[in-house]
Parts: structure tokens; sequence; C-alpha cells
């Protein structure tokens, strides 16, 4: 019998062949979980060799993201195995980390320190890798609170073989072309991270979680527009039919957080709510049966305006929470809707991701919608980094 290539690559007890297992209808044929980052780049070389596309993936809480892969069958290649390294350099203000490693630990080791970073928490389970890779929206609200600002190197593995360093390890070291923005968001397109390293932000002394409600939705988006000047770390909007519930959290130093709960009025909200609420922004929430789940993106005015267009084509039940201090309203919405919510947006310039969606409905659409006027370009680099298409060929922003 002839060992599969992959075999050679991480030995035959970390190479299988999955029971009945398929990314958005194309199976997957052979699961492969390297040990290491140079297998990892071994894996690569020979998927371009032998032609056969690979999907990365980590813990999979954000697998079935994106479009519908263009292949026959696909490599999935799991990097759990990669989850034991992390340099924490608390006084230096950063830490490198394994791709698989769990966010949770992560975290949990940072705060031990005092510290915390910017990955998103919301998805249990989820792995650094995949959290970089994605670079899915949190609660979290701040000029600078973007993860890719954060991310200070990666370590990626290319379909050539080759390992590549990008990026450093201090807050200044960019210079020239800024690959790690590039591939932070990229839906692993362009290479399977391996490694990253990130800044530590220190742990707020005191935190208060507030929340009111109020008869109608305008009436909590004025409210909230209020809060932004104290600078609250997040906000939602939780709608219940024609009213609402408005929650935020303050974050700092004890005398500044106490001082910033003066402002608008609000009740005190127990951490099991705010939990309720987390859930239901990472889609665990108990859901409408036969619904897509969308984000729907714009300027933060902007989301009142949102909220009204869904009601009128999908009804008052679709709505599930607005940020709106950062301009997302998440939403599940009948099938039968999608289209005209999808055309309605591109009206009103507002941009959506469908999270979640029918097969039949991803064969008929692009889930990012609409296509940025910077495809041309990003079409152009998945050419240069992976012109044979192995990394997740179709999944990514117009069929990238």
């Amino acid at each position: 019998m002839v060992n599969d290539p992959f075999e050679d690559v991480v030995g035959a007890d970390h190479c299988y062949v999955p029971a009945d297992e398929s990314l958005d209808g194309v199976p997957v044929s052979m699961v492969v979980c390297p040990g290491t980052a140079e297998e990892v780049a071994a894996c690569l070389a020979k998927a371009r060799e032998s032609g056969r596309p690979i999907v990365p993936s980590g813990a999979g809480s954000k697998l079935a993201w994106g479009n519908r892969a263009e292949a026959k069958a696909l490599v999935r290649v799991d990097l759990t195995r990669l989850g034991e390294q992390i340099k924490l350099q608390a006084e230096e203000g950063i830490v490198t980390v394994q791709a698989g490693v769990p966010v949770e630990t992560l975290e949990h080791a940072a705060a031990e320190r005092g510290k915390r970073t910017l990955l998103c928490t919301l998805y249990p389970g989820a792995t650094v890798g995949g959290t970089i890779a994605v670079d899915p929206s949190g609660l979290e609200f701040a000029p600078d609170w973007r993860l890719r600002n954060d991310v200070l190197g990666l370590q990626v593995a290319h379909p050539d073989g080759q390992l590549e360093r990008c990026g450093g390890q201090v807050v200044k070291n960019v210079t020239g072309f800024d690959l790690v923005r590039l591939y932070c968001g990229s839906f692993g397109t362009l290479g399977v991270i391996t490694e990253a390293t990130l800044r530590l932000r220190p742990l707020p002394e005191a935190r208060r979680l507030l929340c009111r409600d109020f008869e109608t939705r305008e009436t909590a988006f004025t409210v909230s527009r209020e809060l932004l000047p104290c600078e609250p770390r997040a906000a939602v909007l939780r709608p219940q039919g024609n009213a609402a519930r408005l929650l935020w959290r303050w974050e700092g130093v004890e005398a500044d957080v106490t001082q910033r709960a003066r402002g608008p009025e609000g009740a005190r909200l127990e951490a099991a709510d705010w939990a309720q609420v987390c859930a239901e922004a990472a889609g665990l929430a108990p859901r409408p049966e036969a619904t897509i789940r969308i984000r729907v993106s714009a300027r933060a005015s902007d989301v009142s305006a949102i909220c009204t267009e869904l009601v009128d084509l999908a009804g008052q039940a679709s709505l599930r929470l607005a940020l709106p201090l950062v301009g997302v309203v998440v939403a599940e919405v009948p099938e039968a809707t999608l289209l005209q919510i999808l055309e309605r947006a591109r009206e009103q310039r507002w941009t959506v991701f469908v999270e979640r969606a029918t097969l039949e409905q991803k064969a008929r659409i692009d889930v990012f919608w609409p296509s940025p006027e910077a495809l041309p370009l990003m079409r152009a680099l998945k050419q240069r980094f992976d012109p044979e298409r192995i990394l997740s060929p179709g999944r990514f922003v117009g069929g990238i």
C-alpha cells in the first residue's frame, strides 16, 4: 500500500481520512495534523505538488464562514498540535504564541501578568491563528481597538514550502509593505499562520456593566450617542420588538470608571446577562429556524437606518443586536429576503457579511458583499502568493 504524501511529512498517526466530513458541501478527503511550523510548510508543498487544495483550521469555530470553496475535494490542515508555546514578555508588552494555542489559554496566561490582548474572545475554543486569519468583530469600541493594529509579527507558511517571518517583536518595527496586516483577515488564502507576536495591553483596574430599557429603538440610539464622549469600552443594543435594551461597559482605573458611571443613567447589569449578549454576538444563542445570519456594517450614524431597512424587509424579529458605536447590525433574516437586503445594502453603500447561509444561497452570492473597489489588487496578490490556488480557493472576497 502506497503512503499518502502527507504521511511522509507528519506520520501516519497524524493523518487520517475523515468519515463523511465536508465544508459547504465540498468533501474533505484528508485531515492532516502537523506538529511544527516546518511540517505545515512541507504539507503545503505536498499539496501544491499533488494539486490538492487545502483549507487550514484551528478549533473550527468559524470554519463555515466564507464562500464555498472552488474545489472537488479539500485537505484540511489542522493546526491544533501547534498549541503549546506561549512566550510572554510582560515587561516588554509583547507575547509570541503558536497558532494553535486557544485564545482562552493565552488570555488566562496574560491575565496572570496583568495583561490582555485584542484577540476576540467571543468564540469558545477558537485558536490564535484562526482568530487572526478571520479577524472577527468583537463588541469593543475604540479608535485603535483593532486586532490588526496589535499583531506585530507573524510566521507564515506558503505553498512553495517556505516559512516567512514578517513584522517584528517591537511595536514600532514596520518598514516597507505591511505584510502583517495583509494576512490578518485574509481567511487563509495567502498563507497559513503558524506563529504570531502580539502587543499586550494592561488589564483594566475596574469594570462596570450597566443597562437601560427604552420604549423605542430611536430613544436607545439617542442615548447611545450620549455615551460616546465618555468613551465606553462597549455598547450593545438588543431590540425587543419596537422597544430596546441598551447595555454598555466602562473600563479603566477605579476613579475614572466611577466618574463615568455617573453619566447616562443605567441599572447595574449582571455578568451572566453580558455573557448572553456575547453568545448572541457569536451566533451561539438559540436562533430562528430557516434563517440566514448577516452582519451589516456602515458608519455608526447609519445603524438606526440599517435597523429600519431590515425591519421593513425581514420583520421586527429579524434584528438580533446592534453595535451603535461601531456601526454593525446583526440579523437573522428569512432566505427569501436575502437578495433584496443585499441590493438595498449596495444602494446605501453598506457592506454585508453573510455569516451563515444555505448551500443554495452560497452558490448564488458572494458572502462578502459588495465586492470592494480593491478587488483587482486583491486578486493580483492572490496570484502572486498562491498562483496554483492551493490555499482555500474561492473562499474569500470575490471568489479569491
